[in-house]
């Protein structure tokens, strides 16, 4: 494939990824990007940012580099995640399907990245941990927030690069297909308090 292109301004494309801690974000990222997952739970202090290439489908590819920003879920870190939505093209607000706290600050999150990022991006809603059956809690629908609504497993992959992927087409308007690159390291940035 040739080298990397990124978006049709020249730019990666940088996609948040938000919700509450504990909600599957990170597991979420690493299946998509790495096929993996893991069952010990690692609180994300700042902000994990990892490289995603892919390409346009058709005859004449064009490739683009995503960049997903993992940003902490913790409330005491709310005054340090404003830094990190600048030039952000589009959002994954996740939510834990076995939590409805979780569930309930999902307005509380749209809220938050509308404020910070200024202008008019895709968001999509994810609700993680459908391999839970038995511990899932009544929820609400969620067309009243008026966004595409995913129902993924980080640990099995269910509709996991489904909604990765649908973002990605919503946020550059044409179809898109994996890249054949390695993914990029994945780089952890803390919060600095000063």
């Amino acid at each position: 494939m040739k080298s990397m292109e990124t978006s049709p301004n020249g730019k990666s494309l940088k996609v948040i990824v938000i919700g509450d801690g504990g909600a599957g974000k990170t597991s979420l990222v690493n299946r998509f990007i790495h096929r993996t997952f893991s069952s010990i739970y690692k609180t994300t202090i700042g902000v994990d940012i990892s490289p995603f290439n892919t390409v346009t489908k058709g005859p004449r590819q064009r490739a683009i580099r995503f960049v997903l920003w993992d940003m902490s879920g913790q409330t005491h870190f709310k005054r340090f995640r404003s830094r990190f939505y600048s030039g952000t093209s589009g959002a994954i607000v996740v939510y834990d399907l076995t939590n409805a706290t979780s569930f309930r600050n999902v307005q509380e999150w749209i809220k938050e990245c509308q404020e910070n990022v200024r202008k008019i991006i895709p968001i999509i809603i994810v609700g993680n941990k459908s391999d839970l059956t038995e511990l899932r809690v009544d929820t609400p629908r969620l067309l009243e927030h008026g966004f595409p609504v995913y129902y993924t497993s980080a640990k099995n992959g269910d509709e996991v690069d489904n909604s990765f992927m649908t973002l990605f087409e919503e946020i550059v308007e044409e179809p898109l297909e994996k890249g054949d690159t390695e993914p990029g390291k994945t780089t952890h940035i803390s919060y600095d308090s000063s």
